[in-house]
């Protein structure tokens, strides 16, 4: 098990302490989950905190958790915006979502269309739901967002819902997180990041081969298509994620690929470990101290 450096209320203080403007703080909690603590809006992305895959997908899939959850989302009080990028239980966690509902009672939840009758069953009031069909530009208490179509294995396309996988670009204060949720990488994807120029653009480095295929696990970019596509994006830095929380579906020498892959080239690699974050500059400067064992984490 991967244990947080820090948890519970010492870890939610950390990620509300305020920052100054025209930065951002990035705080991993497993997975492909993460809050952004922007100067003047705390958003969270693709949050899993429970046992939920374990619960309800059955053998042959192993979906325990390598990670422990750091933080109860109870304790999660001052959220503004939650943003799901799909409905897969590790991006949508029910129990997760449930919580954050009453827990952040302000909060706005952005989702693709397709998923919104899902938020609703957990009690998510229409008037504070935005479903997204993956082509879009809208502003949230001074937070905009860019929501874009991403393949998982594939583009999916619903004539009246949109994309049924879409990552979000989320920009406060001259800073811009793009985080592509589940994708592979190909062109479009990459002249779109290109488009919205992110000063962090977060990407799945947890890859796909064929036993995981058989299995019916949809595929991800892998740690040398990651790197490509950072480069490309014109990012000042990339965060890589989806590698840390379930033994069937992650990589294990992906950390060390891609570290290689990155090296002498931008953007730089961050990495915080679960519990810890980094405070970075809309200029892409790393302005928190960059040594997050980041190969050594697993």
């Amino acid at each position: 098990m991967i244990e947080p450096t820090k948890t519970g209320s010492s870890l939610v203080s950390a990620i509300l302490r305020s920052v100054p403007e025209g930065t951002a703080g990035i705080w991993p909690l497993g997975q492909s989950g993460m809050v952004i603590r922007f100067a003047r809006a705390v958003v969270a992305v693709d949050l899993y905190l429970s046992n939920h895959c374990e619960a309800i997908v059955p053998r042959p899939f192993d979906h325990r958790r390598m990670t422990r959850a750091p933080l109860d989302p109870a304790e999660l009080e001052a959220i503004d915006i939650v943003i799901s990028t799909h409905e897969h239980p590790d991006h949508f966690d029910v129990p997760t979502l449930r919580t954050l509902q009453s827990a952040s009672p302000r909060s706005i939840l952005v989702t693709p269309a397709s998923v919104t009758p899902l938020a609703a069953q957990l009690d998510w009031p229409e008037s504070r739901v935005v479903g997204t069909n993956g082509d879009e530009r809208f502003e949230i208490g001074g937070v905009e967002i860019e929501a874009f179509g991403v393949p998982h294995e594939e583009y999916e396309v619903d004539p009246k819902l949109g994309h049924r996988y879409q990552g979000y670009a989320i920009r406060q204060g001259g800073i811009s997180v793009a985080h592509v949720g589940d994708a592979r990488a190909d062109h479009e994807l990459g002249e779109r990041l290109r488009q919205i120029q992110p000063t962090v653009v977060c990407l799945p480095i947890n890859g796909r081969d064929a036993d995981r295929a058989e299995m019916g696990f949809a595929g991800n970019m892998n740690a040398e298509e990651a790197a490509e596509l950072a480069r490309d994006s014109g990012a000042h830095l990339v965060f890589p994620m989806h590698d840390d929380m379930f033994e069937q579906n992650i990589d294990r020498e992906a950390r060390d690929r891609f570290t290689r892959a990155m090296q002498s080239a931008t953007p730089h690699i961050i990495r915080p470990r679960v519990g810890d974050g980094a405070l970075v500059s809309a200029e892409g400067e790393l302005l928190s101290d960059p040594n997050y064992l980041y190969r050594n984490a697993l």
